[in-house]
């Protein structure tokens, strides 16, 4: 992983090496293509907006291939913080190559799994139609609606809690080739409400043909979420 922070490119950082070196690591960076890279800021520290700007400044965007949003801000921090998600879509032209997407990749020493807050992930996807695997942290705000995409291979929602509409969203999407999925359901305290039901469509494998890996985790229900999934493996004609 290459790391593109508030400390990458600037003048405090240029002590002779160049923009081109890694703040973590100190090594220079690896050609875009052949690294994940992580693009964010701190608590306090220059805004996510103006490290992003930098971030496509200094990499040769067209060839990244897998981008990871870490610390952006919080609503109530003073400075005005950016969408991410909308700075991804404003910029999906120049990542044509873009397969693989973390959206809040924040330590519980930034904000705790509960506080992290989205808004409307949906047109990431048709903004990137080729991303083939997609992970989002965090569920305050978080809304999408049911999606469609043939590339589409892990999805993977981690919170504090998941709200019902969610996973139904999930469960409504059409992702033939989705191989891997994985939810963190939560608990009520942080809007995890989804109920057994709500998995059905997980659990028959009809809106999900080509599914070998469902993760049903974190939840306060984990009980009934395990004697659904028991029951659908006795269930005649059940292979996976």
């Amino acid at each position: 992983m290459a790391t593109f922070n508030e400390d990458t490119g600037t003048e405090e950082e240029d002590d002779g090496r160049g923009s081109g070196v890694d703040p973590v690591s100190g090594e220079d960076f690896p050609p875009a293509g052949e690294a994940a890279w992580f693009v964010g800021t701190s608590f306090d520290e220059e805004p996510f907006g103006d490290v992003w700007a930098r971030f496509r400044e200094t990499v040769d965007t067209t060839e990244v291939t897998a981008l990871i949003i870490g610390y952006w801000g919080a609503s109530y921090e003073l400075e005005n913080v950016p969408d991410p998600v909308q700075l991804l879509i404003g910029a999906a032209a120049s990542f044509p190559k873009l397969r693989s997407l973390f959206l809040g990749d924040i330590t519980g020493e930034e904000a705790e799994i509960s506080w992290i807050e989205h808004g409307d992930i949906t047109p990431l996807f048709a903004a990137f139609p080729d991303l083939e695997r997609v992970e989002v942290r965090g569920a305050q705000g978080l809304v999408l609606d049911p999606i469609k995409s043939g590339k589409l291979k892990v999805l993977r929602f981690e919170s504090g809690g998941l709200l019902a509409r969610i996973v139904r969203a999930v469960g409504a999407s059409d992702l033939p080739n989705l191989e891997h999925l994985d939810l963190w359901l939560g608990e009520a305290n942080y809007g995890g409400d989804a109920t057994v039901a709500d998995l059905a469509p997980f659990l028959s494998g009809e809106r999900l043909p080509a599914l070998r890996h469902l993760g049903l985790e974190d939840s306060e229900i984990q009980d009934e979420v395990a004697a659904a999934v028991a029951a659908r493996r006795s269930s005649p004609g059940w292979s996976r």
